[in-house]
């Protein structure tokens, strides 16, 4: 005789899957936790509010493993009434401490839609602030390993496999393939996953990837030179004269001056053209401004010339550049610890708090430690000692793993990567060389568009936001190049203005190609660009130089 499960939601029994158990499941703790996931605590069960009807169930798992001591972590994981076989885990942002999802919003609504089941989880620890790094260290001083270790690998992969299991224990039968999409913190948990547990997932998505720590040091580079002095920091006022420069330096620079910069690498930009001839004025720099400027796109190498991690991109100075690195307002002292005060919080901006906060917990692993003793020079270059001990205490959080990441690919998993040229939390940079590195160990970027494509997304900030297009699905590319073996040859992104209208589209082509106009129509009309065979993006102007492009060997890890 066959039996159905039932998930109950509003009153209403939906079948789960026709040969289930006999027992009908509904939307409450006492049947979440009947399933019987082991070292699972569920906590709450309701009906989710949004996409397919489905219960999200909520609680804590016990975590072990990784030569750490047992820890816990939460999760919220969403069990759709029509499930389609497939599992996505939804990546984390900043430091975490909350059950929150930091991914493309595009494809979290997309696995809401069409049946999947997903998972979040809070990495292991609770905080009131996604950078708050304390929970690294016990109340005695001492690391807390099962915290760190939850934060940096563990956590996601437990969640992962508690979700598997509670799927098998709803439905019956295990995912028939699982995906994780994440950006920011989300996309190191991808290419973590990738790297250290290969087998959890059948591809992934990483955007705008903080793949590994010690980028870091290259937010501190930027932020010990725009407080060097009382007139070096880059507040609000001086922005729309630095973002006119650089949008004349370099829109059109990609071939087509359209308002978007496609390939800031290609530009040459120069900050100190800026420099006021007269009395400051907020057209215009003082010669500490403009050094600041140049740093920030400028790779912090070692001291004996390895490159530890490229500069940024001078992309969207307009948007997002106070919120995360330049500050909304001036330092209160710039020789304090802590410049903004409050421990390094706001008034600060998140950069500064994100990095001053990874290196004092995770890397000295003591709270009172001034990053300013680090030894990064305000020229670009951090003695290779200093590199080696931080590198050393952040490695197991790291992604950035080129030997692991090929055999990730090389058992015949997919992996995609997206990130916005004007993201001012983690270097668009980064990524691209991180393609570029990869793209050499496997014998160039035709061979490792088979296993690995890179869509980088024009105007676009940290993980969406800016003047660009940015929204855009990879999940469901990333579904049918696993499933079906459809590779994607462009990504389908638009703007939307807050009524939901589009007001621009055009292709997000596979790195290093980018996107190229027709010559006529509309620039703002997807319909007058297209993705054709280039390597336009390996272009390099005095930008791409500074940022640490051509700099040989591959960075620290």
């Amino acid at each position: 005789m066959t039996f159905r499960r039932s998930l109950f939601l509003s009153g209403l029994a939906v079948p789960l899957l026709a040969a289930g158990t006999a027992s009908a499941l509904e939307c409450t703790v006492e049947a979440a936790a009947a399933l019987g996931v082991p070292g699972v605590a569920v906590t709450d069960a309701v009906p989710a509010e949004d996409g397919a009807p489905a219960c999200l169930v909520s609680g804590t798992v016990a975590t072990s493993g990784g030569d750490a001591p047992g820890g816990s972590a939460r999760f919220q994981i969403r069990l759709p009434h029509d499930w389609n076989g497939r599992f996505a885990m939804i990546g984390n942002g900043g430091l975490a401490g909350k059950v929150a999802a930091s991914a493309n919003k595009a494809d979290i609504a997309y696995a809401g839609e069409t049946g999947y089941v997903t998972a979040m989880t809070d990495l292991g620890h609770e905080a009131d602030s996604v950078l708050d790094a304390r929970f690294a260290l016990a109340e005695d001083g001492t690391p807390d390993e099962a915290a760190i270790a939850d934060y940096y690998y563990r956590a996601s992969h437990v969640v992962t496999e508690t979700a598997k299991a509670m799927a098998e224990a709803a439905y019956g039968r295990a995912p028939d393939h699982a995906y994780l999409t994440g950006c920011s913190t989300g996309g190191r948990m991808a290419q973590v996953a990738a790297t250290r547990y290969p087998d959890d997932f059948d591809g992934v998505i990483s955007g705008a990837p903080f793949m590994d720590i010690s980028s870091m040091l290259k937010i501190q580079h930027f932020q010990i030179n725009q407080l060097l002095t009382a007139d070096a920091q880059l507040l609000p006022a001086k922005l729309p004269a630095i973002q006119a420069a650089v949008m004349e330096a370099c829109d059109a620079a990609d071939g087509t001056a359209d308002g978007l910069i496609q390939n800031p690498a290609a530009c040459s930009f120069e900050p100190e053209a800026l420099i006021c001839t007269g009395a400051e004025e907020d057209s215009c720099l003082t010669a500490p401004q403009a050094r600041a400027l140049r740093a920030y796109y400028t790779a912090l190498h070692t001291d004996d010339g390895q490159l530890v991690y490229p500069g940024y991109a001078p992309v969207l100075f307009d948007g997002g550049f106070s919120l995360f690195q330049g500050g909304k307002e001036a330092a209160a002292d710039i020789a304090a610890a802590e410049p903004w005060g409050n421990d390094g919080f706001a008034p600060a901006p998140l950069e500064w708090a994100f990095s001053d906060h990874i290196i004092q917990y995770l890397a000295k692993q003591d709270a009172s430690y001034d990053v300013r003793d680090f030894g990064i020079s305000p020229g670009g270059t951090v003695p290779r000692s200093a590199v080696e001990e931080f590198v050393a205490m952040t490695e197991a959080g790291n992604g950035s793993d080129l030997a692991a990441t090929q055999a990730f690919l090389d058992a015949g998993k997919k992996m995609i990567l997206y990130h916005g040229w004007g993201d001012h939390a983690l270097s668009p940079f980064r990524t691209t060389r991180f393609v570029d590195d990869l793209s050499r160990r496997e014998g160039g970027y035709g061979a490792l568009a088979g296993k690995a494509r890179l869509f980088m997304v024009p105007g676009m900030g940290h993980c969406s936001g800016g003047a660009g297009p940015d929204v855009f699905n990879t999940l469901a590319a990333l579904e049918s190049w696993v499933e079906d073996g459809i590779a994607p040859d462009a990504l389908a992104a638009k703007k939307l203005d807050g009524d939901g209208a589009v007001t621009r589209s055009m292709p997000l082509c596979p790195y290093p190609a980018q996107a190229v106009h027709s010559g006529s129509g509309d620039v703002a009309d997807a319909a007058n660009w297209s993705c054709t065979a280039n390597q336009a993006l390996l272009k390099m102007g005095s930008v791409g130089i500074a940022a640490g492009l051509l700099t040989g060997g591959e960075p620290t890890q």
